[in-house]
C-alpha cells in the first residue's frame, strides 16, 4: 500500500514538472514573438520611410521634367498635348515605383522565427508522445 502512494506522488510530481515545462516553453515563445515583432516593426518602418522619401522626390522630378519635356514637345504636340503626355508618363512611372515598394513591404514575413520555433516544439512534443504510445496529431503553425 505504501508503494502505491509513492507512485501517485511521483506521478503528481511529473505532472507538475511537465506543466512547469510547458509554462516555461510558452513564456519563451511569447518572448521570441515579442522580440521578432519589434524587429519586424523596425524593418517595416524603414521601408515605409523609404517610400515616404521617394514620394516627394517623385513629385519634384515630375514637376521639373514635365515642364522641360512639355516645352520641348510643344513644338509637335501643342502646349496642352505636350503637358498631358509628359504628366501622364510620370504619373504611370511613379505609380509603378510605389507599387514595387509596397509589394516588397507586403512580401515580408512576420514572426517567421517564432513560427519555426513553435513548430519545432510541436514536433518534439509529438515525438515524445509517440515514444510513450500516445496518438499522434498533425499540428502545424502557419505564418
Amino acid at each position: 500500500m505504501y508503494k502505491g502512494r509513492d507512485d501517485s506522488e511521483s506521478i503528481i510530481a511529473l505532472v507538475k514538472e511537465t506543466a512547469d515545462g510547458f509554462g516555461h516553453l510558452i513564456a519563451e515563445h511569447v518572448k521570441l514573438a515579442r522580440l521578432e515583432l519589434v524587429a519586424d516593426a523596425k524593418a517595416s518602418g524603414r521601408k515605409v520611410a523609404v517610400i515616404a522619401l521617394i514620394v516627394p522626390v517623385l513629385f519634384i522630378g515630375y514637376g521639373l521634367a514635365a515642364v522641360g519635356l512639355a516645352v520641348l514637345l510643344s513644338r509637335w504636340l501643342g502646349t496642352a498635348g505636350a503637358f498631358f503626355a509628359v504628366g501622364g508618363a510620370h504619373v504611370v512611372l511613379g505609380g509603378v515605383a510605389i507599387a514595387i515598394a509596397a509589394n516588397r513591404l507586403h512580401r515580408m514575413q512576420s514572426l517567421r522565427e517564432s513560427v519555426h520555433e513553435v513548430n519545432r516544439s510541436v514536433e518534439a512534443i509529438t515525438a515524445a508522445g509517440v515514444a510513450n504510445g500516445a496518438p499522434t496529431t498533425n499540428l502545424q503553425v502557419r505564418g
